[in-house]
């Protein structure tokens, strides 16, 4: 027995100054990884920032350490001309560093994983942030937990307090947000996810009240740094209700909105899938019916889209957000050297054949349901200073486009159309919309641009090779255009 005892002791020993160790060898790495990961930080920021007003930056300002726990401060600085009167804006928090291998938080919840450190976060109150304080009661608005494995891998949570506020210029109600997120070593693995119960914003204008509310938004993002330099895999964003409200108009509800998106490398392209659905659209407490757009992108060379991408963030995006902030119209100005640049990236990508696809736009109502689709492959012409008949038949190689009409959708818009503008007679708002979808079958047969078979207008588009056709009829591509032209005409006569 006594044997036993000495053993058993003995144990607790080892493993007490195994512990002891790990928290001193903790300790002596912590302040070589905390500025590694500040400068990784600084990175992905400024690459977040690129194309957009303003700056943001993390700086570490000091680190205690001690034997079981240390304890670090940070500054976060943002810069922006709307923020601030342009003047930086500093937010401090401190975090409370519990050194591993088993940090006494991931014990206490039997969570017994080695880990390298155990961090608990929290905003600081000084004068940039006392307003914030004073909304959540003086709790810390914004924390975080997070825990850091040897291997550098991260884990961790990320908490927004609830709070709101009323002034002149509107009001704010907002939930809290709860965002978690996980990383490998050097970014090459991130996965995040995070839920937010209810946000509603209101704000004056001089028309009248403009008014936001979202309802239960939840995502799930992340993915696998690939050879492009893009991380690839699935995203989702889903939202129970969303309401719109402009000055003086109804207000627009979505319900059911759901966002899926797909990134993926296929012999050294890009190819993507982004889907919208749209469970319910109400306008002004009237049932409209639900909606889905579904996108597919493929064969995008890597290289230049990346190029063209980084062109668009550095020279485009802030000419059009610097047009915009003085109310102007956009025209992008690029120098000689950045439009051959540019030239070249397209004439890149257009070598790859990209195919770019509308696959489905549809509405659906309680009666009928339409839809479109579009899809398109393209090519590198000779040239893009050529007339306009043969570049477009050296860059598009091939054409589809289909659309179908359902008249009792029609009526059905019809029908909300006139009870929205006050009408009441029920026989007399079915006869009306009732013409409105014979009138455009019609006009689709009137001017050529569609067939009418059953319950639904039917138009279909083929062109490969400067042929295109058109509902079964043949023709160039500037003979279809030239029809098109005269269609516009008689159209707006008949009008």
């Amino acid at each position: 027995m006594k044997k036993s005892v000495n053993i058993a002791v003995g144990v607790v020993v080892v493993a007490g100054a195994l512990i002891t160790a790990g928290a001193w060898y903790t300790g002596t790495r912590l302040e070589g990884v905390l500025g590694d990961a500040v400068q990784q930080g600084n990175q992905q920021i400024q690459a977040a920032f690129v194309g957009h007003e303003g700056s943001a930056s993390v700086e570490l300002l000091s680190l205690d350490r001690h034997f079981f726990t240390s304890t670090a401060h940070y500054k976060f600085i943002v810069q922006n001309p709307k923020l601030n009167g342009g003047q930086p804006v500093e937010l401090l928090f401190v975090d409370n560093i519990e050194h591993g291998p088993f940090p006494w938080s991931r014990v206490k919840s039997l969570n017994l994983v080695p880990v390298m450190a155990a961090s608990n976060m929290a905003l600081e109150k000084n004068v940039f942030s006392e307003k914030w304080f004073a909304m959540t009661h003086d709790q810390a608005p914004l924390t975080g937990h997070f825990s850091m494995g040897y291997d550098r891998a991260a884990l961790g949570r990320i908490e927004f307090l609830p709070f709101q506020f009323d002034d002149q210029n509107g009001s704010f109600k907002f939930s809290g947000f709860t965002l978690n997120a996980s990383g490998s070593a050097n970014g090459e693995k991130l996965e995040a996810n995070g839920v937010l119960g209810s946000l509603d914003v209101t704000a004056t204008s001089e028309e009248g009240p403009v008014s936001l509310s979202l309802r239960d938004l939840t995502f799930n993002t992340g993915g696998t740094n690939g050879k492009s330099g893009f991380y690839l895999g699935h995203s989702d964003a889903k939202v129970s209700s969303a309401t719109f409200q402009a000055a003086g108009r109804p207000p627009v509800q979505f319900k059911d909105f759901v966002n899926t998106s797909l990134l993926q490398e296929v012999e050294g392209n890009l190819n993507a899938q982004v889907t919208y659905d749209i469970g319910n659209i109400t306008f002004d407490g009237k049932a409209i019916g639900s909606s889905q757009m579904v996108w597919k992108f493929a064969n995008f060379d890597i290289a230049s889209t990346k190029a063209l991408l980084q062109i668009y963030q550095e020279k485009v995006q802030p000419q059009a957000q610097a047009a915009a902030a003085m109310g102007e119209s956009y025209t992008p100005h690029l120098s000689p050297a950045d439009q051959a640049l540019v030239q070249a990236e397209v004439g890149k990508l257009l070598s790859a054949k990209p195919h770019i696809e509308l696959e489905k736009l549809s509405l659906k109502t309680a009666n009928g349901e339409s839809h479109f689709s579009l899809s398109m492959d393209l090519s590198n012409p000779t040239s893009l200073d050529q007339p306009g008949a043969a570049l477009l038949k050296q860059l598009v190689t091939q054409l589809d486009a289909k659309l179908l009409l359902s008249k009792p959708m029609i009526q059905d818009l019809a029908s909300l159309q006139a009870l929205s503008d006050g009408q009441t007679d029920h026989a007399a708002i079915a006869e009306q919309a009732k013409g409105a979808a014979e009138s455009v079958g019609g006009m689709a047969i009137m001017l050529q641009v569609g067939k009418v078979e059953g319950d639904n207008i039917t138009s279909s588009l083929h062109y490969a090779n400067d042929v295109v056709d058109f509902n079964g009829v043949k023709m160039s591509a500037q003979q279809f255009a030239a029809a098109m032209m005269g269609k516009v005409v008689m159209f707006n006569q008949a009008q």
